[in-house]
């Protein structure tokens, strides 16, 4: 591994914890936040320094980071990556911050993507400089920080991640340098579409969500969701959404198994509750987290609109029923009092509205329209 230049956008969790894995490596590494954020994260910006504790060994203690910064132009310049680790309702404003600071020769990596590279190239558009862009499908890490503000972090367990690239053309010659860099990726998608139906999140938090959603509004409630939500009745919810968007990839020509990857199954293997039971409320790294504990958690404003709505509205396009999608969208529409479709990423946001399946595929795999 040759050392690089890496900016980490963000000031949540997994952006703490990748930020302070990377230094680790021996990366030159710029750590970003939002100006209107910056005080969540008051202590990492005036000392520099990430403490990282929990399960896994070689990420551990102090971790001093070469800038802390909430000017874009500044953390970008001269990076080789550009990580984004963000929420995915962030991911529209990031591309319009990072358009005009960019150049070709770098690549933007977001984790997870959601569709990141859709919505990128999208504000980018024809732009001469517009750099690859990377959509991983999964966090590296289960990881939270100790208290907001706190910079420590308590890192629970790592998670395999595969990755896709826009344009898709691109992936071959790049993976390897990345795989060096930064992860192990285990997986190199089709291209960005299959990586964005491939997130595994909007269907593995469904069940334990909707049918534990009192309980998480209920004030009295602590709510842990695999420890107490992750049910025998939630994990058929989850097993049978699953499988509406599996159809949606197969027509497409996908072989999703997002669950699989996620649990480290096979790709021929068949879920049964009990098994997917043991996988989420028998798992050391899972349970001790906390949450949701409330109705405005990235569980339902991120699963649902930046997840199942564009799962819902790419299957439109293509002609697959996804009724149990479409039903989890419309409830949670009337929980929130809001509209998600209107909301959320759809064909327009994602620049491939007019589009049929063939010219979809073709865009995915060149970048161009």
């Amino acid at each position: 591994m040759t050392p690089k230049k890496i900016a980490v956008l963000g000031g949540g969790n997994g952006a703490h914890t990748m930020a302070a894995e990377f230094a680790l490596k021996g990366h030159t590494v710029n750590m970003y936040e939002m100006p209107q954020f910056k005080n969540n994260m008051k202590k990492v910006f005036e000392t520099k320094t990430i403490r990282l504790k929990g399960n896994i060994k070689e990420l551990q203690g102090p971790v001093e980071l070469n800038m802390v910064t909430d000017d874009i132009a500044e953390a970008v310049e001269g990076c080789h990556y550009i990580c984004l680790v963000a929420p995915a309702f962030t991911h529209l404003g990031y591309a319009k911050l990072l358009k005009g600071h960019l150049h070709k020769d770098q690549i933007v990596v977001t984790y997870p993507g959601a569709f990141s590279a859709l919505v990128m190239k999208n504000v980018f558009g024809d732009d001469p400089d517009c750099p690859v862009f990377a959509d991983a499908n999964n966090l590296p890490y289960d990881s939270r920080l100790t208290a907001p503000g706190s910079g420590e972090v308590n890192v629970f367990g790592r998670n395999p991640i595969n990755i896709a690239f826009l344009p898709a053309d691109k992936g071959p010659e790049l993976i390897d340098e990345m795989r060096e860099d930064l992860f192990p990726f285990e997986k190199i998608y089709h291209d960005c579409l299959e990586c964005g139906l491939a997130i595994v999140n909007p269907d593995w938090h469904a069940g334990p969500v909707l049918f534990n959603i009192s309980r998480i509004e209920s004030p009295q409630v602590n709510f842990f969701l695999y420890e107490h939500g992750w049910t025998p009745s939630a994990c058929r919810l989850n097993i049978a959404m699953d499988k509406e968007r599996k159809a949606l990839g197969n027509v497409l020509g996908y072989n999703l198994r997002p669950m699989e990857d996620f649990a480290g199954r096979p790709d021929d293997y068949e879920w049964t509750w009990q098994d997917l039971y043991k996988e989420g409320h028998g798992s050391i790294g899972l349970t001790p987290i906390c949450g949701p504990n409330d109705l405005s958690s990235r569980y339902l404003t991120e699963d649902i609109p930046f997840g199942l709505v564009p799962w819902a509205a790419i299957a439109e396009v293509v002609g697959v029923p996804m009724p149990l999608t479409n039903g989890f969208i419309d409830i949670i529409n009337i929980v929130h009092e809001r509209d998600w479709r209107a909301e959320g990423c759809g064909l327009d946001e994602l620049g491939i509205e007019g589009m049929d399946k063939d010219t979809l595929l073709a865009y995915v795999r060149t970048g161009k329209k």
